[in-house]
C-alpha cells in the first residue's frame, strides 16, 4: 500500500487523522492482510507527564504542545502510508501496515528518541518531552481489531506502571508478567521453605538450664526439635533421675535430650556423675 488511505476528517489542532477514521482505516488494513496473509501493528501512546503540564500552564500551552508533538511524530516516520490518528487529549494511535511488532517497535523507539533531542519551548520554558507506548501486532496478537487496540493499549499502561519512556509490545509484555508472577510464586515458596527450616530444624543457639536437679552448676544446652521417640532414664550418683532420650555416647559422657523451662534440649553429661543408665 502506498499512501494515506483516507485524506479526510483531519484533527484541526494537530492535523493528524481524527478519532473517527481509526474503525474504518483498520477494517480496511485487516481485510487487505486478510487477503495477502499478510501483517500490520497498532502502536496507542501518550504524552508523560502532559496532565500535569496542561494544569499548571493552562490549555493554550497544552494546545502548542499537541501540535510540536504531532510535528515530531511525522519528522520521526519513514514512509508515507504510517497513519497518524489523534485518539483524544494527549493519546495518539499510529497504525504500520505490513510492519510487524518488532519492526513497528523499532521506528517508535526513533520517535522516542527524537522527542528527547527536541524539547519543547515557550516562553523561556523547557518541556522535555517522553512517551509510553504499547505495540500489537495482526494476526500475532489478535485477529479483531477491536482485540488488538485493546492489546496494543494495556502494553501502553505496562510502559506507564514500569517507568514510562518506553515501548512496550505486548507479546514481551505477556512474557514478563508471567516471569514476575513466576518470581512471586518462587520468593512465596522460599518464605515457606525459610520458615519451615526455622521451625523444624535444630536451632544453633546455646542457653543455660538455671536448674537441674542433681546437677550444682549450670549447664550448656543446644535447643532441638521435639521427636517422637521413648524417653530413657539415667540414674545419677546423688539419687536422682533424669528422664530424656540419648542421642550420643561415648567412654566420657552422654547426649541426653530433655524437656526443660527454655524448651526441649540437648545437654551433656560426664559419665562420672551416672550411677547407670536404663534405656527403653
Amino acid at each position: 500500500m502506498t499512501g494515506p488511505i483516507y485524506t479526510e476528517k483531519r484533527d484541526f489542532l494537530t492535523n493528524c487523522y481524527s478519532k473517527e477514521m481509526l474503525d474504518p482505516m483498520l477494517d480496511k488494513i485487516k481485510a487487505e492482510a486478510g487477503i495477502t496473509k499478510g501483517h500490520f501493528s497498532v502502536l496507542v501512546m501518550d504524552i508523560d507527564h502532559f496532565k500535569a503540564y496542561n494544569d499548571k500552564y493552562g490549555h493554550l500551552d497544552g494546545d502548542e504542545v499537541l501540535k510540536y508533538f504531532a510535528s515530531t511524530l511525522r519528522l520521526s516516520l519513514p514512509a508515507e502510508d504510517e497513519i497518524i490518528i489523534r485518539f483524544g487529549g494527549d493519546e495518539f494511535v499510529v497504525i504500520f501496515p505490513g510492519k510487524t511488532s518488532a519492526e513497528s517497535a523499532a521506528v517508535t523507539n526513533d520517535m522516542r528518541k527524537n522527542l528527547k533531542r527536541r524539547p519543547f519551548l515557550m516562553r523561556g520554558r523547557v518541556f522535555m518531552m517522553s512517551l509510553s507506548a504499547g505495540i500489537a501486532s495482526y494476526p500475532a496478537d489478535g485477529r479483531e481489531v477491536s482485540d488488538i487496540l485493546a492489546k496494543a493499549d494495556k502494553a501502553m499502561y505496562f510502559s506507564k506502571s514500569h517507568g514510562r519512556g518506553r515501548v512496550t509490545q505486548y507479546s514481551s509484555m505477556v512474557l514478563k508478567s508471567k516471569i514476575e508472577r513466576i518470581a512471586i510464586v518462587l520468593g512465596f515458596l522460599i518464605l515457606i521453605s525459610s520458615l519451615f527450616v526455622m521451625l523444624y530444624e535444630p536451632a544453633r543457639r546455646t542457653v543455660i538450664i538455671k536448674s537441674i536437679k542433681g546437677f550444682r552448676e549450670n549447664i550448656p544446652v543446644e535447643i532441638v526439635p521435639k521427636y517422637m521417640t521413648p524417653p530413657d532414664r539415667i540414674h545419677l550418683r546423688s539419687g536422682n533421675i533424669v528422664r530424656g532420650t540419648i542421642i550420643h555416647e561415648d567412654a566420657n559422657e552422654v547426649h541426653l535430650k530433655l524437656m526443660t523451662k527454655e524448651g526441649e534440649a540437648v545437654t551433656i553429661i560426664k559419665k562420672s556423675q551416672i550411677e547407670k543408665i536404663e534405656q527403653k
